[in-house]
């Protein structure tokens, strides 16, 4: 084979070569566009399947909340519809009660007493709902001043003390010497104070209940320390984490035995952190709680 023949056929090769390689770039470029045209439908889809999925969230956020404000709305009127007959019914509970004490018809005058009771932890109840739709709907109000808080706590204290006979507990306070006055709201710290004492007024029998007041220092200020011990039937590590949400009990034979909605704690809490603090607790099952709250002296809010 001459050189010339040899030249011939390489270059035949290489043509040969060359278009099997544009053929083959062609075909790979067509199923690159087919698959990009491809990748394109399906991401308009997706999209179209989002746009789809944002609006029935949208719409789904909006009935949630339409449906919410009409619920504030309802507990609130229905809170006014139930403490007006209720406030009577208080308040000829008392005239009757201190009637039939007067006339040393005792019988009568412990169910009239029972009575007396029954509406007030109504009212109660009724309260703390109402309070607990105010705080979610952001329209709670608080009056600051400064408060002096030993008055505070022995007046609860004094309060709460028919509770604490009821089980045969002892009631300890212990206050630290020169506390500071508080800044906060003394009707809602009051109402802490109470929902934490008749807890563990209700949970422990034959027992004692420890409340003390002190001053710590943080890096954001200082705060005070409110912590009230029990030694009664405590919590379990798995009932926690739910007790400060509203209606949660710590167990389900709770409302059983003890009553109660799951409302108090789940108040205190929002509370606490709309008077700049919080709550926290540590329990044993059986042994007690301790619950601590902290309060900062100057609270980072407007009223």
């Amino acid at each position: 084979m001459d050189t010339l023949e040899y030249l011939r056929r390489r270059l035949a090769r290489e043509q040969r070569a060359r278009q099997a390689a544009e053929t083959y770039a062609e075909e790979k470029t067509r199923a690159l566009f087919e698959a990009n045209k491809a990748l394109e439908e399906m991401a308009a889809g997706l999209q179209v399947k989002i746009d789809e999925r944002t609006a029935e969230l949208r719409e789904a956020h909006d009935l949630a909340l339409a449906a919410n404000q009409a619920k504030s709305a309802f507990v609130a009127n229905l809170s006014h519809e139930l403490r007006t007959p209720l406030n009577a019914i208080i308040g000829y509970g008392e005239m009757l009660t201190e009637d039939l004490r007067a006339l040393e018809i005792l019988d009568l005058a412990h169910d009239a007493q029972r009575i007396l009771s029954a509406g007030n932890y109504l009212l109660v109840l009724i309260n703390d709902l109402l309070d607990l739709e105010k705080i979610e709907a952001g329209e709670l109000s608080l009056l600051l001043e400064e408060v002096e808080v030993e008055p505070v706590v022995r007046h609860v204290s004094e309060i709460i003390r028919p509770q604490v006979d009821a089980n045969r507990n002892t009631l300890e306070v212990d206050l630290a010497d020169d506390l500071p006055a508080l800044r906060t709201d003394n009707a809602r710290l009051r109402q802490i104070l109470h929902n934490l004492l008749s807890n563990a007024s209700k949970f422990t029998k034959d027992g004692t209940i420890q409340v003390g007041v002190f001053p710590e220092d943080r890096a954001e200020g200082t705060f005070l320390i409110f912590e009230v011990k029990d030694t009664g039937i405590g919590i379990a590590p798995e009932a926690l984490p739910r007790i400060f949400e509203r209606f949660a009990q710590a167990d389900e034979t709770i409302s059983a035995r003890f009553g109660g909605t799951g409302l108090g704690l789940a108040l205190t809490r929002r509370l606490c952190q709309r008077l700049g603090g919080d709550i926290a607790v540590a329990s044993k099952l059986g042994s007690g709680s301790t619950f601590r709250i902290w309060l900062p002296l100057e609270p980072p809010l407007a009223t």
